[in-house]
Order: structure tokens, then sequence, then C-alpha cells
């Protein structure tokens, strides 16, 4: 699964993408093919955007959030559903 994320939120600098029972290759802003980061979390400044390629062995639910506690209290979390 690829994600293409960004943080576009413009009063916030810093945000972050975290997810449960896998890592993923991280590709960051720019144009290099090899990924950075292996890795199940990244931290996005404002405006910062990357790629997460995620592989997934099982079924099942797995879950993703924010790790800033204010933004996923507001919902911003949810579950890659697997089969």
């Amino acid at each position: 699964m690829r994600i293409y994320l960004v943080n576009a939120l413009e009063f916030d600098p810093i945000n972050s993408f975290h997810t449960h029972a896998t890592f993923f290759d991280y590709y960051p802003t720019g144009t290099k093919l090899e990924p950075r980061d292996f890795t199940d979390i990244v931290m996005l400044g404002q405006a910062e955007r990357g790629i997460c390629e995620l592989r997934f062995r099982h079924d099942g639910e797995f879950m993703f959030h924010a790790h800033k506690t204010e933004f996923a209290e507001l919902g911003w979390m949810g579950f890659f559903k697997v089969s």
C-alpha cells in the first residue's frame, strides 16, 4: 500500500504518522528512488510531505494515528483493513 502523506496544517508546526503492527519504507520530500527510513513513525514539519510504502503479512485491522495527543483525541486515527 502506498500513502502520499502531507502535513497541511497551517497552525501546527509538527504532525506525525504512526502505524501499529508493521513498519514501512519512507521516502521523504525529494526525488530519491531509495527509502530513507524503515520505520513505524514519521514526523512532518509544516508543508513537509513524503511517501509511505506499507506491506502487511497478515489479514486484519491495523491501526494508524497521530502521535500528537490533541490530534488523536480529535479523531486523527483509523484502521487499514487488510484481506
